[in-house]
């Protein structure tokens, strides 16, 4: 059986992004990859030093050959040797193969004797979905699963658990048990994707952004009509949409869904496709009602920019109109956790000496709250009043947006309609993503003001934004 063949914990991984990926990534043509993101290539660059870095603090055995199978003879050799590490062991089988970043000998039985091995795999995440919660990532817990079964049949013995080393070199602990049934059931429709049994088909959802293959992807959703081409109407809808015929947003547009129930698709979600279809086609907007807004004497737009690499907030901006202390934009900056403290505090204070005044805060989705919550949460709080009337004060534009008018655009999002309100960022790639490549890059090189101008540019854009849209809401 050739190795594009086997199963990998790869494909579980990007199976949980989009199935159609692990397709295109074992029978697409390579002709069609887009490079990889800036953000992409941050993401593997920093996954490599943090690998070298925790690997060297580490004694483990490599092991040794030029091809696959000798490498997993070598892991074999060095398993049975009882050997406390192994960095980059080979593990294959006939339809599955795996290459975990460590195997770690612990004390039970196994054909080898009087222990196992389990598999370890160093991230460059926490290793949670939720570390408040305690929830841990699905994906790596399935990722490790596959290791674990790999193990299994090398050693005659499954590892009950496995562990992330994180990017705090942490371990965080995966009790595989827990995975086993979703493994189960997700297992032979990755199997029949990486034979070339099924393809599955293109959708578009959130990890298109960030995907080599999304130019590929877009072309044929394009040429289809796709329905996940509307706002809201993901993988799961199209699946049921297709159950009764419907493939396309002309579809959409012209079918009688009075007579057919779909799970989980209401009458208000049908009206609301059959509106977003229609402005597709036509490419035209359609105002629904009059956006209400208050208009008080001073106006705040709020934008906070994040990296969850980090998980550390570096940038509070704010656009206040008419100016306050003379400055319509305050951007509160910061490279470091400690510098994040400092933010908040300035964040505070800001709030505290506008206390007095008639203001309303604009955002744009619930992002803002959730950061301001999540700094109260890690700091405290020094100016409780203050902030409880900042807070009280807050109006999300996305639902008003979404409750004004219908437009022929993929997304509701930010980005997506600035251009409707008449917005152009100065930079081509302007985007949340874009913002942490520059925010590491300056952290890395702290004296390339350019750098910092280029980040509160874009921050301050983003709250420039906000405020048209405000501003064009209100003309509609």
């Amino acid at each position: 059986m050739p190795f594009t063949s086997r199963v990998t914990a790869q494909d579980f991984y990007d199976y949980d992004k989009c199935p159609h990926r692990v397709f295109l990534n074992h029978f697409g043509d390579d002709k069609e990859r887009l490079p990889h993101s800036d953000f992409l290539n941050l993401l593997f660059e920093n996954a490599l030093v943090h690998e070298r870095d925790v690997v060297d603090d580490l004694a483990c055995e490599l092991p040794r050959g030029a091809t696959l199978d000798e490498l997993t003879l070598s892991t074999l050799r060095l398993m049975n040797a009882g050997v406390k590490r192994i960095y980059h062991g080979v593990l294959l089988q006939a339809g599955a193969s795996g290459i975990p970043d460590l195997l770690e000998k612990v004390p039970g039985k196994s054909r080898f004797g009087d222990y196992f091995y389990k598999p370890v795999d160093i991230k460059g995440g926490s290793g949670y979905e939720d570390r408040g919660k305690g929830i841990l990532r699905a994906d790596y817990g399935m990722q490790l699963y596959h290791y674990a079964l790999l193990l299994e049949a090398a050693q005659g013995a499954f590892p009950p658990e496995g562990e992330i080393l994180n990017r705090e070199k942490q371990r965080v602990l995966y009790r595989l048990d827990h995975f086993k049934d979703t493994y189960d059931s997700t297992l032979p429709e990755v199997r029949a994707l990486v034979t070339g049994a099924t393809s599955d088909e293109p959708a578009r959802c959130t990890a298109c952004s960030q995907c080599q293959w999304w130019a590929h992807c877009e072309n044929v959703l394009v040429a289809r009509e796709d329905v996940t081409l509307l706002p809201d109407v993901g993988r799961s809808k199209k699946t049921s949409l297709s159950g009764i015929g419907v493939k396309s947003i002309r579809d959409i547009s012209t079918f009688d869904f009075s007579e057919v129930t779909l799970k989980g698709i209401g009458q208000k979600t049908v009206d609301s496709m059959k509106r977003a279809a229609i402005s597709m086609l036509s490419n035209k907007l359609q105002v629904l009602a009059k956006a209400a807004l208050p208009d008080p004497p001073r106006k705040i737009y709020l934008d906070f920019e994040d990296d969850p690499t980090q998980e550390i907030i570096y940038l509070c901006g704010m656009w206040v109109e008419p100016p306050f202390d003379g400055l319509n934009y305050h951007g509160l900056f910061c490279a470091d956790e400690a510098g994040e403290a400092k933010i908040w505090d300035q964040f505070q204070t800001l709030c505290a000496a506008m206390a007095s005044e008639d203001f309303t805060v604009f955002h744009y989705s619930a992002y803002e709250k959730t950061k301001i919550g999540s700094l109260e949460r890690k700091y405290g709080v020094s100016e409780k009043c203050a902030l409880e009337l900042f807070r009280s004060r807050m109006v999300d534009l996305y639902p008003v947006v979404k409750r004004s008018v219908v437009l022929p655009a993929r997304g509701y999002g930010l980005k997506r309609i600035a251009p409707f309100a008449g917005i152009k960022y100065s930079a081509e790639n302007a985007g949340g993503a874009q913002s942490i490549v520059w925010f590491q890059e300056y952290q890395r090189n702290p004296g390339r003001s350019d750098v910092l101008e280029t980040l509160l540019t874009y921050n301050k854009e983003d709250c420039l934004a906000m405020k048209s849209i405000e501003e064009w809401l209100r003309k509609l």
